[in-house]
């Protein structure tokens, strides 16, 4: 099963190297450097989880995570952080859960990914299917009609073509009968 990972990193060498770092190991994967992109890619694809480099844009990544925190409750953030602006993290109300710090380290980030993603794998399919519901009767209805459907229930398939062309001729055999 392929998961989708999402890369916010305004340096274009840090976030192709993350990006590319997860196509390689089979996690399907998109980067991108502005925060608007991002959220879009967020609704589109609807990812398990988001990278986001704060490295050199901490103050609107801190803003991105905050709004994300509150507005996408199960997508998991990992953050790349300096190792002096942890505890601002701590300031702000985010917590400092899956905070790697500078130097970055593809292997490391890719490792906890692939665990992270196996674990969710683990979880969906230890899940148990959710027992049936009761089925409610409904109450029978007499199908049969006073006098016949009108032909545009009986003809849903045709295109519009077909059905002003049958109608054109329904019209002539009304006027020749």
């Amino acid at each position: 099963m392929q998961h989708k990972a999402i890369t916010f990193s305004p340096c274009a060498i840090r976030g192709n190297i993350i990006h590319k770092s997860f196509i390689f190991h089979g996690i399907e994967s998109s980067w991108h450097n502005k925060i608007y992109e991002t959220e879009a890619a967020i609704v589109r694809q609807k990812p398990l989880l988001l990278i986001v480099d704060t490295v050199d844009n901490f103050t609107k990544a801190v803003l991105f995570i905050k709004t994300l925190v509150q507005n996408q409750p199960n997508l998991r953030i990992i953050k790349l952080i300096e190792s002096s602006k942890i505890n601002d993290l701590e300031r702000h109300g985010i917590n400092n859960n899956d905070c790697y710090q500078e130097p970055l380290e593809p292997e490391v980030l890719i490792d906890h990914v692939i665990h992270m993603f196996e674990t969710i794998n683990k979880i969906d399919v230890e899940t148990v299917a959710p027992p049936e519901q009761p089925k409610i009767e409904q109450p029978k209805t007499d199908n049969s009609f006073p006098q016949s459907l009108p032909p545009f229930f009986h003809e849903v398939e045709r295109s519009s073509f077909q059905r002003f062309i049958a109608r054109f001729k329904d019209l002539i055999d009304d006027i020749w009968n």
